[in-house]
């Protein structure tokens, strides 16, 4: 058994395997979606994973019956609440604001000094495909389903999967999957490199993502982490920018009545009608 302790409360575990970290998205009643405080309380994970020096590699996993569903659109989740605060500057520039923590928490997983695996199973959309570019390698189970919903939505993938996806897939097909906003499964995440491999169902993904992690950790850690540095070093030098301007981007355009609309429509499980305002 490992060594479990929640950082962030329950929404997000944080278990230690010998030099083997688990940080679990634990809201499974809600297929894991993402709202402030599951991104809040995976910042202290990935804090608890980045201040342990006998951790050296690092998996990213969710409970239940899915890795991550995407955005929670209930009202409830705190960012819906700021897009639907009264138009104007101070509502556009608390939404801004929100977007950029959840863009540093996500830039704090992506350069966690240790290399980290994501296993994702069934349901990998929106934040869930989001956070899982974060991460050095992927694996999926068969059923795994992947998209990125938001234009669907009315809105903009806006926490990094604009800048991270092209440099995992390629322009084209990132492009196809932030403009069509549809769902793909393992065999296409496979065939156009987001995962490194698929596994029959989730005992085995998650066996065969312990022991790539221990086969990391069984390897000196200067040199696994210095490897890692310099892949962050190259990746990352126009990043910053990049998500600065993603975040003004997408505020400007929320709220709007395609939203809503939107947002009415995958309530009601129908065809949103959009009129491009």
């Amino acid at each position: 058994m490992g060594e479990e302790t929640s950082p962030g409360g329950e929404l997000v575990r944080w278990v230690k395997d010998g030099h083997v970290g688990r940080i679990i998205l634990n809201r499974p009643e809600k297929r894991n979606a993402m709202n402030l405080a599951v991104w809040e309380a995976l910042d202290k994970a990935v804090a608890a994973a980045a201040a342990d020096p006998e951790v050296r590699a690092v998996i990213l996993t969710g409970a239940g019956k899915s890795f991550c569903a995407g955005i929670d659109l209930g009202p409830e989740n705190e960012l819906v609440s700021a897009i639907g605060q009264t138009p104007g500057a101070v509502q556009k520039l608390n939404f801004f604001q929100k977007i950029k923590e959840i863009q540093n928490i996500h830039n704090r997983l992506e350069r966690l000094p240790q290399p980290t695996i994501a296993a994702a199973h069934s349901h990998c959309l929106g934040a869930g495909l989001e956070l899982i570019l974060c991460c050095d390698i992927r694996l999926c189970t068969l059923d795994a389903v992947f998209g990125l919903p938001e234009a669907t939505l009315a809105i903009i993938t806006d926490v990094g999967g604009l800048q991270r996806l092209p440099r995992v897939v390629g322009r084209g097909h990132a492009r196809e999957i932030a403009f069509r906003g549809h769902r793909f499964e393992a065999d296409r995440a496979r065939a156009i490199q987001l995962v490194n491999a698929v596994y029959a169902d989730q005992e085995e993904l998650e066996a065969k993502a312990v022991e790539m992690a221990q086969e990391m950790a069984s390897n000196p850690p200067l040199a696994v982490q210095g490897a890692k540095e310099v892949f962050l070093f190259d990746d990352g030098a126009d990043i910053k920018r990049s998500l600065h301007y993603t975040a003004a981007r997408s505020c400007m355009i929320l709220p709007s009545q395609d939203m809503f609309e939107a947002m009415s429509a995958h309530m009601q499980k129908r065809k949103g009608d959009f009129k491009g305002a």
